[in-house]
């Protein structure tokens, strides 16, 4: 049984961006995630240890987040996946949008960002 673990809107406050001024004063950046995960065991047990914490996930991103500094949303969403998949071995597929909803733009526009779906097994073959 494969289920999906998720969370929308997860903000955090990082210094990502080609410019200088991105990475010197930092900004919001909104992190939407699904998880694909093998819940058969949690489902009959109630054991948090036969499951994946949506507050563990939210974790590594917020860590990944704030510890590194990226020119580029892919680079980080390539290393949120990495330290998902690496973290947490029951989950085999990821879908990531990150919005960066103060991007210099000089457009108006509602959001903006990347999204990545991927496979565990499509990440080890990179």
């Amino acid at each position: 049984m494969e289920t999906k673990l998720f969370i929308d809107g997860l903000e955090v406050f990082s210094n990502h961006g080609l410019f200088a001024e991105e990475k010197k004063l930092g900004q919001k950046f909104i992190f939407d995630i699904e998880c694909l995960v093998d819940y058969s065991r949690a489902i009959v047990s109630d054991e948090m240890v036969d499951s994946v914490s949506y507050a563990d996930i939210a974790d590594v991103i917020y860590k990944t987040s704030i510890e590194n500094t990226f020119n580029l949303l892919e680079r980080l969403a390539g290393e949120v996946v990495k330290n998902i998949f690496n973290t947490f071995p029951e989950v085999k597929e990821i879908k990531l949008a990150i919005n960066k909803p103060a991007a210099p733009i000089k457009y108006h526009f509602k959001e903006c960002g990347v999204k990545l779906l991927i496979t565990r097994k499509e990440y080890e073959s990179l």
